[in-house]
């Protein structure tokens, strides 16, 4: 396979993956080096091997995506991850037999894709510890700490196919700072950040421990109310604006807009559903700010 079409059949697979950074901050995702006892480096203990047949019955062929992600942190289709893996496996006992000792997976890996393949030809070794660090960077927005743009979609696909599985469901807050302009030209950039960041720690002061806060852009936050219908979402986007009344993020007297709106059959996807709570969010400006607007259906 070149590296075309490694590229090719890791945009399809990471559709329907989104979940797999996440796998990995949760602990659900083999970690290398249970792996690495997988491939015989060493014995697996009974747990393991428990959590291994578990974890092929659950995922099918994709369990050989999660084996070669866990050793070398790229994507490949579940259509050739099963061959790949016999191939690095065989690999890893031809170099074991010539070299009289253990090669370890890893090692067996990068020489196989990198110089027999040549499909990792910028390869570079990093330890999972810092992976795990990396995956958390990507994920959050680096002056609030919350959620980003792109994690915010990824995480209401999640909820949204929760929905279509079983009917349960996820209800989007919007929440847009008011008049969030004058506050850098009145007072500078470097307040609109204080006024940002203490926002930010007062929704996740408010809303549950279930729900999830981002940042959605500039003086933008998006607040996903898993098994949350619109009543109750609303009555969370009243506390909300009582609780900012009493904080007065960076010091000022800020007020929000919020647009409130449920999932249904208008808003299956997360686009639709952003544009649904965006509507709502734009008439609450449109009535004069300081306010929030649900819409029920």
């Amino acid at each position: 396979m070149t590296s075309t079409e490694i590229l090719a059949t890791q945009r399809l697979y990471d559709e329907s993956e989104v979940g797999r950074l996440e796998q990995i901050l949760s602990g659900r995702a083999p970690a290398l080096d249970q792996v690495s006892a997988y491939a015989g480096d060493r014995p697996l203990t009974d747990e393991e091997r428990a959590f291994f047949d578990a974890l092929q019955q659950k995922r099918g062929a994709q369990f050989y995506c999660d084996l070669l992600y866990a050793v070398t942190h790229q994507v490949f289709a579940p259509a050739t991850a099963v061959d790949l893996w016999s191939a690095i496996l065989r690999h890893k006992y031809e170099l074991s037999d010539l070299l009289k000792r253990n090669i370890r997976i890893t090692v067996a890996a990068l020489d196989y894709l990198g110089n027999l393949k040549g499909e990792l030809p910028s390869a570079t070794v990093i330890a999972e510890a810092r992976m795990t660090d990396i995956v958390r960077l990507t994920q959050r927005d680096g002056l609030t700490g919350l959620f980003n743009h792109a994690s915010f979609f990824l995480k209401l696909d999640g909820e949204l196919r929760c929905y279509e599985k079983c009917q349960r469901l996820v209800t989007l807050m919007m929440i847009d700072v008011d008049n969030f302009k004058g506050v850098n030209d009145r007072f500078g950039h470097r307040a609109g950040d204080r006024v940002l960041v203490e926002l930010g720690a007062s929704i996740e002061g408010v809303v549950r421990a279930t729900d999830i806060c981002c940042r959605y852009g500039g003086e933008e936050f998006a607040v996903i109310l898993p098994a949350t219908g619109a009543v109750e979402g609303g009555l969370l986007a009243d506390r909300l604006q009582a609780q900012l009344a009493c904080d007065q993020p960076g010091g000022y007297d800020v007020t929000v807009s919020i647009g409130v709106a449920v999932c249904g059959e208008q808003a299956r996807t997360s686009r639709a559903l952003v544009e649904k709570a965006d509507a709502v969010l734009y008439e609450a400006k449109r009535l004069g700010k300081h306010r929030t607007v649900v819409n029920p259906r």
